[in-house]
């Protein structure tokens, strides 16, 4: 029986801070054992242990992931189970995938999978969410001991902007080396956490960990190296690559030099942010324009409207200097160069917009197309 007197009662509780809020959601695929109950190819949104436990199986190398990730203070991820007790071939993988990249929540994917070939097609699977306007990236690694060839073979496969691959692996606070897919997993968990996308992370010291994979001498096995007196950077070699390293922190931990896509073709997509703030000015602007009180593609496609797109649009770019600076436009004025135009037919309208990222030295033009059924 509902209740007819709509009183507004005070339920709130309060509770400890434990985690940093997440800014982005995990998406992650992988093996479940047969204690799972969860159906393949179906996703699932997992956020405690429990839940894991139950649709992957404890000793799942999923659920193992999946409990890994939540531990690091992540709120909650969707996951999917590619098979079920046997090792997934890269069909069944993909078939996995589809509901990931149908997700518009999900932004990062991760796999349990370290074979070059996977998290290449894993990259693909991201840019086919590209297609159907879902912004994603994939973060991978390779099984240890690492190499140098091994990981620049692989971000050679990959070869995507949307792809990342990382290495070398890393030691937790137990002193146990973690493989190349628990290493991805922990830099995505920092990625989540950040609430800053201008900020690279270079230098960021990954917490809970005691260092960087050794060589046969007990040394970090990439560094900066005299080789009898002709200087060697592992690091150098391995970001020209197209691999995004760690290294021996100053203070005892893994550390991150510098996440980057593995397209090398040009310096574009050389820093994850760069990415970043692309795919989140087109989720923002989608948003401002979608809002339910905006309603501005439920109005016609008159001047009025458009111009009312325009300046939605013009406000969201400039609440975001940090990320996006103005240009010189080609009338003298600085700003975004915003337009609405309208299709021949009325039945579409593109939004344009031009801007620029700053990176040290490096600027980065951004020429926004967005175009809109209206």
């Amino acid at each position: 029986m509902s209740n007819m007197y709509p009183e507004v009662r005070d339920v709130s509780s309060l509770t400890g801070v434990l985690n940093l809020d997440q800014f982005m959601v995990i998406g992650i695929e992988g093996q479940k054992d047969t204690a799972g109950t969860a159906v393949v190819a179906t996703s699932y949104l997992v956020s405690d242990p429990v839940t894991s436990d139950t649709l992957f199986g404890p000793t799942s190398s999923l659920g193992k992931l999946v409990k890994f990730i939540l531990s690091l203070g992540i709120n909650y991820v969707y996951a999917v189970a590619s098979a079920s007790n046997t090792v997934p071939t890269l069909l069944q993988r993909q078939a996995a995938w589809q509901p990931l990249e149908e997700n518009v929540d999900v932004r990062i994917r991760l796999s349990d999978s370290m074979v070059q070939a996977d998290l290449a097609a894993l990259a693909d699977s991201c840019e086919w969410a590209e297609g159907i306007q879902n912004k994603q990236f994939m973060l991978g690694g390779l099984v240890t001991p690492s190499t140098s060839a091994n990981l620049l073979a692989a971000a050679g496969a990959v070869a995507s902007k949307r792809g990342i691959i990382v290495g070398p692996g890393f030691y937790d606070s137990n002193g146990v080396l973690m493989q190349g897919n628990y290493a991805a997993a922990w830099a995505a968990t920092i990625i989540a956490k950040n609430p800053d996308i201008t900020d690279d992370l270079d230098t960021y010291s990954i917490p809970a960990t005691t260092g960087l994979e050794k060589d046969a001498n007990g040394m970090p096995l990439f560094r900066q190296r005299a080789g009898a007196g002709t200087p060697i950077n592992d690091f150098a070699t391995l970001l020209s690559g197209g691999v995004s390293p760690f290294r021996q922190g100053r203070d005892g931990t893994a550390e991150i030099v510098h996440l980057r896509m593995t397209y090398t073709t040009d310096t574009t997509y050389d820093a994850l942010m760069t990415l970043l703030i692309r795919d989140q000015l087109f989720i923002d602007i989608r948003a401002a324009v979608l809002a339910p009180d905006v309603k501005a593609l439920r109005r016609g496609n008159t001047a009025d409207t458009r111009a009312l797109i325009s300046q939605i649009v013009d406000g969201v770019l400039r609440a975001r200097q940090t990320w996006v600076q103005p240009k010189v436009l080609p009338d003298g004025t600085t700003g975004y160069g915003v337009t609405v135009t309208a299709s021949p037919d009325k039945r579409n309208i593109t939004i344009s917009y031009v801007g620029e990222i700053v990176r040290n030295l490096q600027k980065i033009d951004v020429n926004g197309q967005l175009t809109i059924p209206a």
